[in-house]
Formats: structure tokens, sequence, C-alpha cells
């Protein structure tokens, strides 16, 4: 008879098992880590927005500072045609004093 006792006692903590397994407790548990992660998944999302507004910010002041120097080149380079050769006074060699180069070339060849 005891191998039947064994099998009464296995069987009903199986059942206490699967009990255990199917309350309620177990839904809650997920609800709330559901919860935790879908408000994570909200941050993220607000993170990833607050980026993008940072890197077309960066992305803006980039264009501008681009569309800046590419005005002063260009009006640079308009003096430069509209100063004949003739035109630069005698005393002034046109450039810094060093190497005789003018500061438009200079700008030029850095660019």
């Amino acid at each position: 008879m005891p191998p039947k006792d064994h099998d009464r006692d296995t069987v009903e903590r199986r059942l206490d098992a699967v009990e255990r397994a199917l309350t309620d407790e177990e839904p809650i548990e997920r609800d709330d880590r559901l919860a935790e992660l879908e408000t994570r998944i909200a941050e993220l999302e607000a993170a990833v927005q607050a980026l993008r507004g940072y890197i077309g910010s960066v992305r803006a002041v980039n264009e501008e500072i681009e569309q800046r120097a590419d005005r002063a080149l260009r009006t640079a380079e308009a003096v430069e045609r509209h100063v004949a050769p003739g035109e630069v006074d005698d005393a002034d060699d046109g450039g810094d004093g060093r190497d005789g180069t003018s500061p438009l070339v200079r700008l030029r060849n850095r660019l």
C-alpha cells in the first residue's frame, strides 16, 4: 500500500504546483512588468526624439555657418576680381609681409 500513498502525495504536490501556477498572482506580476516595460519604451522614445531635435539643431547651425562662409568667400573673390594688380600701393605688397601671398589666396588654399 505504501506505493499508492506515495503516488497520491506526488499527485497532490503536482496539483498544488499547477494551482499555484494558475493563480491570479502571476498575471498581476506580468501586468506590472508589462507596465514597467511600456514606461521604459515611452522614455526611450522621448530620448530618441530629443536626440533627433539636437541633431537637427546642429545640422541647421552647420548649414548656416557653411552659407556664411560661402558668402564671405564669394565677397572676397569679388573684391579680388575688382582690384587690378596695378591698383595696389607700391609700399604694400598685398601680402602679410611674410611670404607675399595675399590673405585671399591663403583663405582659398585653406578651404
